[in-house]
């Protein structure tokens, strides 16, 4: 049986602005997922100072190749995980800033960790294409991956009865995954709007069976 790993995810919503929160979660857990760290590509490396036990790996969503920035600051994914843990973890390339993945070698097997900033629902069909097609790659991830085992969580833009809640379905089906936030928990809202006049349940924790288990 697999040892005991204490995993969250968190959308900070700009990082830098949410040091405290994180540094409280890295004390209470091995692996964190974040999601909207809201990073520039030279400022990832600060996320390796939030813990002095924690290692992160990130991906930034904005292009600075050129010789203006292109893209949104908003967004970008990273994984933080404990120091006592870099020799058993690879760091797998998803070319996606939606997607920061790593595989961690375990007793029962290499294991796929996903950090998932998915599409949101902007009410046309190219932001149905991007969620469809990043559920592709996250398929892909794994399919290529050696590991027996995936954990995938973060922020999918997604609750039952959305306009997204069939695709990512799909997504949980394909890949033998159980939702395991829906199964254990009893309508927990996990998004409230800066007003604090909306909640939603669009933060999601899906694994495969044998991690569920």
């Amino acid at each position: 049986m697999m040892a005991k790993l204490r995993i969250c995810t968190f959308n900070c919503r700009s990082v830098k602005s949410s040091v405290p929160e994180v540094k409280q979660l890295c004390n209470s857990h091995d692996v964190v997922l974040l999601q909207e760290h809201w990073l520039l590509p030279y400022d990832l490396s600060s996320l390796n100072d939030i813990h002095s036990e924690f290692l992160s790996v990130g991906l930034s969503a904005v292009d600075t190749s050129k010789d203006i920035l292109v893209g949104r600051p908003y967004g970008g994914t990273a994984i933080l995980h404990k120091k006592a843990f870099a020799a058993s973890i690879k760091i797998v390339n998803t070319d996606d800033p939606r997607l920061c993945a790593i595989e961690m070698l375990t007793s029962d097997g290499p294991l796929l960790l996903i950090s998932a900033y998915m599409p949101t629902y902007t009410g046309d069909n190219e932001c149905v294409e991007n969620y469809i097609d990043t559920c592709a790659k996250i398929t892909a991830l794994y399919n290529d991956s050696s590991s027996v085992n995936m954990i995938l969580a973060g922020d999918f833009n997604c609750q039952t009865g959305s306009r997204f809640f069939s695709i990512m379905s799909k997504l949980i089906a394909d890949n033998n995954l159980i939702l395991s936030d829906v199964n254990r928990l009893n309508g927990i809202q996990r998004y409230f709007s800066d007003d604090r006049m909306n909640s939603s349940w669009i933060d999601h924790f899906a694994c495969t069976h044998a991690i569920d288990n």
